[in-house]
């Protein structure tokens, strides 16, 4: 009984995939258009595009062919199949390419980094991905199980990365999702030669029995294809575990300080901070390399990079300046020095506003700072404040005031003349 069910599934399955193996115009239109989609969601980093074009994605059809093939030692529909997904990656392929070549986003996406580091886990997915697929098609209608299988095993993104670094001339992102692809190929290919296997009842019909050195071929093969994947998947472990390291080391030792960004040089054995607050002195640095090795970071060296204060406003400068003018009734003494993201921004403005300022008043003027405050009700105020010297008047006081002020964010304009005493601030909105 168990092997009539068996041997009733296998049929189906045998039949499903050879109905979906179809090649016709119509299928290389559909991929074409999949394709594009991909890439206009990998381009503007939508989740929601990547999927709906893996689900109308015919790619899945020629591998699992390619598995039946194998299976009934049919070398016929071997070669078709590998000639069917030749063809479909070389539309893939150049779909892509000619969309990134023409698109003027020229980023690299975190959707599309994220298809350029495969690792072991990678491999899992496309195993346990391809063994789900196989039992889908063990049902009538096919199962509702392949459009989740389409998306778990993702190829058509990989494909569409390949494409975006043939038009970006980037190697390291070519390798790494033409990497990703051969593993989803390779393994969901494997994954149907095994169901396939498993419902047939029987290894392979007599005529078609794979000798010792086509398994150790294969053996060979699925090494090479698996041990990148260990390697970088290790390589990810350890490099999660050193940034969490340092973000304790962070949030432990460098309380009173406000670090923007972070980051680690494995080559260089250097950690590198970069802090708005109080100077650091060598020594200081020292002792702060030496607790490295508490948080599992031991031989690397600390560099510490730090805003000068004469530039940007620290999170007590900013609070004291809010709350002494009353620019918010509500405001608390929760201040923001620059984040990491609006660095660039902060730059940019900080050039434009100095520029504007110095040119028109430099014999009036000791210094000028910028900064941001987030208030009790989670509103951004950003600030500009201009020291004056000895000879600054309310006439020109007042000329900076209204001064317009071509910059990204809108500021507050605080004045303080003579550092003492401390005039009303005005707030203008700058035209970009």
């Amino acid at each position: 009984m168990i092997e009539k069910i068996k041997h009733e599934k296998y049929k189906i399955l045998k039949r499903n995939i050879i109905e979906d193996s179809d090649f016709t115009k119509e299928t290389m239109f559909i991929l074409i258009c999949a394709m594009i989609i991909a890439s206009i969601g990998l381009n503007t980093n939508s989740v929601a595009v990547i999927i709906g074009a893996m689900l109308i994605s015919p790619l899945m059809s020629p591998i699992q062919s390619l598995g039946l093939g194998l299976s009934n030692g049919n070398l016929k529909r071997v070669y078709v199949s590998l000639f069917r997904l030749g063809i479909f990656i070389l539309i893939s392929v150049v779909s892509s390419t000619f969309y990134f070549l023409v698109s003027p986003i020229n980023d690299a996406t975190p959707q599309i980094l994220a298809r350029t580091y495969p690792t072991l886990w990678d491999v899992l997915i496309a195993i346990f991905g391809g063994t789900a697929g196989v039992i889908g098609k063990t049902k009538e209608d096919g199962g509702n199980v392949v459009p989740g299988v389409a998306i778990a095993t993702a190829l058509m993104p990989p494909l569409c990365v390949v494409g975006f670094g043939i038009a970006h001339g980037n190697l390291k992102i070519f390798l790494g999702a033409g990497y990703l692809f051969i593993i989803n190929v390779f393994f969901i290919m494997i994954a149907t030669l095994v169901g396939l296997i498993v419902y047939s009842g029987n290894i392979f019909e007599a005529g078609h029995k794979i000798s010792i050195k086509k398994q150790i071929i294969f053996y060979i093969v699925s090494l090479i294809i698996i041990i990148p994947s260990i390697y970088t998947a290790t390589t990810l472990v350890q490099d999660t575990a050193r940034e969490n390291s340092l973000k304790k080391f962070i949030s432990r030792e460098l309380k009173n300080h406000y670090v923007f960004d972070n980051s680690i040089n494995k080559k260089d054995k250097t950690v590198t901070l970069k802090i708005v607050g109080d100077a650091f002195k060598k020594q200081d640095i020292e002792k702060l390399e030496k607790k490295l090795e508490k948080y599992k970071l031991k031989n690397y060296k600390l560099k510490i990079q730090q805003l000068s204060n004469e530039k940007y406003l620290t999170a007590q400068d900013l609070s004291k300046y809010l709350n002494e003018e009353k620019i918010k009734e509500n405001a608390e003494d929760v201040s923001l020095p620059i984040e990491n993201k609006n660095q660039e921004i902060f730059e940019n403005d900080l050039k434009t506003v100095e520029n504007i300022l110095y040119k028109n008043f430099s014999n009036n003027i000791s210094e000028v700072k910028i900064g941001k405050l987030i208030d009790a009700n989670n509103n951004e105020n950003f600030v500009v404040l201009v020291v004056g010297n000895e000879t600054m008047t309310d006439e020109v006081s007042e000329k900076i005031k209204n001064i317009e002020f071509d910059t990204e964010k809108k500021y507050q304009i605080i004045i303080e003349k003579n550092k003492q005493e401390k005039v009303n601030t005005s707030s203008k909105e700058n035209q970009k």
